[in-house]
C-alpha cells in the first residue's frame, strides 16, 4: 500500500525509479492507483448488475400485487482494500 504524502513529487521527491528519491516511487504509486480503480470498476459493475436485475423484477411485476422485492436484494457489496491513502 502506497501512502501518498501531500508533498509527493515536490522538489523531485519520489519521482526517480526504484525509490532512489524516496518511497513510494511514482511507478509503484501509479500501479496501486490502477489496482484501486480496477477494484472500484468491479464493484460498480456488480452494483449495476444488481440494480438492473431489480428493475427487471419490478417490470415483470407491473400491475401485480406481489411486492416482495427483498429476494432481489444482493446484500452488501464486498469492499476492497485500498492500496493508496492520502497522508
Amino acid at each position: 500500500m502506497a501512502a501518498i504524502r501531500t508533498d509527493f513529487g515536490q522538489g523531485g521527491a519520489n519521482l526517480a525509479p526504484g525509490g532512489a528519491s524516496g518511497t513510494p516511487d511514482l511507478a509503484t504509486t501509479l500501479r496501486d492507483i490502477a489496482d484501486d480503480l480496477a477494484t472500484f470498476k468491479a464493484q460498480f459493475n456488480s452494483l449495476r448488475t444488481a440494480y438492473q436485475a431489480t428493475l427487471a423484477k419490478l417490470d415483470a411485476d407491473a400491475g401485480v400485487t406481489d411486492t416482495n422485492y427483498a429476494a432481489t436484494n444482493p446484500g452488501p457489496v464486498a469492499v476492497g482494500t485500498l492500496l493508496t491513502t492520502k497522508v
